[in-house]
């Protein structure tokens, strides 16, 4: 630890700061216009002044008096070129030489931002930043760095917990579970067989809570890392009948758009996961008349859930938020869209939500 900071005290002892880089850059910006318009300034003397005065020097040596010479013509021409071919060179070189120091300048700067933006707190390990010889920008680095790192382990701690807490409730839901099975055998009158009931629902309802927190946690940890070719088409045509059981009124139909047969890389079950999790998510949301229409489409380059609406679009800011529920909607624990877009981004895919033609629709793009 004091090698660390001992080193980065040197780093900080040689890098100079931004204000001192950024004057020691302007000096040899005004060096380098100098240099330019100098020679200039010379040469353009020499044609207009210089010239007139020789021609007069040596008429009057020769006798001959002053010659005729416009000399205000030319001063004023002189000058007139003078300003304009100054002007030029001035405006060129502080634009070719101030957007050099500026990329130059900057470019650490860049470098940090770009690496920051990139960074995942789900995966990979830390990044390291590049260091620099101006001071500020170390010390932006250094203070990232640490804020990064404070995340890191919070973002562990967090998650450790959610799974180790939904593995112990596992336990005690489903002795509860057997234990309210056993009640209801019993001889209970009407109110009691009520209040059991009631008590199995919530009961129900804490274990499809409790594994998906699990999922959740268990995406978070990265421990889903068997892939394998799937037949998409295949894969969603065989899962039809398990949501025909759930669909209600509603009907549900699979379409394949693909211009050839191919297949996707993927966890089969995340997979399973995302699709259920979208067509009961569509199931809840479906309306209309004859109870609605539930569309999968499958194309080459991505899947499609849509559904006739029962009510209005849902918020495009919150649907993917955990634990978010639609106001209209009692039923769900908050964590099925949440759990689609986690899958998502576990596979670098990417989703989208739009509102149509009173139609949800859910977009992924595997490319």
């Amino acid at each position: 630890m004091d090698n660390r900071i001992n080193m980065k005290s040197r780093i900080n002892m040689k890098a100079k700061s931004l204000l001192s880089r950024t004057l020691m850059q302007f000096l040899v910006c005004l060096a380098v216009i100098f240099l330019l318009t100098a020679p200039m300034v010379y040469i353009l003397s020499k044609l207009f002044y210089a010239e007139d005065m020789i021609d007069i020097i040596e008429s009057v040596e020769n006798g001959n008096g002053i010659p005729p010479l416009d000399l205000e013509r030319d001063i004023m021409a002189g000058m007139m070129l003078h300003f304009i071919l100054i002007s030029f060179v001035i405006s060129l070189s502080l634009f070719i030489t101030l957007r050099f120091i500026t990329k130059k300048l900057w470019q650490p700067f860049n470098k940090t931002l770009q690496i920051a933006e990139q960074f995942n707190l789900a995966q990979g390990d830390l990044p390291s930043f590049p260091k620099t010889n101006i001071r500020e920008f170390n010390r932006l680095n250094h203070s990232i760095e640490k804020l990064m790192t404070k995340d890191k382990e919070t973002f562990r701690i967090q998650k450790e917990f959610t799974e180790n807490a939904s593995h112990e409730l596992q336990t005690p839901l489903a002795i509860t579970r057997i234990k309210l099975d056993l009640l209801m055998q019993e001889d209970l009158n009407e109110r009691q067989m009520q209040l059991v009931a009631d008590i199995y629902n919530q009961n129900t309802r804490m274990g499809h809570l409790n594994r998906s927190l699990l999922l959740l946690a268990k995406i978070d940890n990265t421990q889903y890392s068997e892939y394998e070719e799937v037949d998409l088409l295949r894969f969603t045509n065989d899962l039809l009948p398990s949501y025909r059981t759930l669909q209600g009124n509603a009907s549900i139909s699979l379409r394949n758009e693909r211009s050839k047969k191919t297949t996707l890389r993927a966890n089969k079950t995340l997979l399973e996961s995302l699709l259920n999790n979208l067509v009961v998510n569509a199931i809840r949301h479906t309306g209309g008349e004859n109870g609605g229409e539930i569309i999968l489409t499958i194309s080459d380059n991505g899947l499609t859930i849509s559904n006739t609406a029962h009510g209005g679009a849902l918020s495009k800011t919150d649907v993917f938020r955990r634990f978010h529920k639609d106001i209209a909607m009692n039923s769900g624990n908050g964590l099925g869209l949440s759990i689609v877009k986690a899958i998502c981004d576990y596979h670098g895919w990417k989703i989208e939500y739009k509102f149509e033609s009173n139609r949800h629709i859910f977009i992924i793009g595997f490319k």
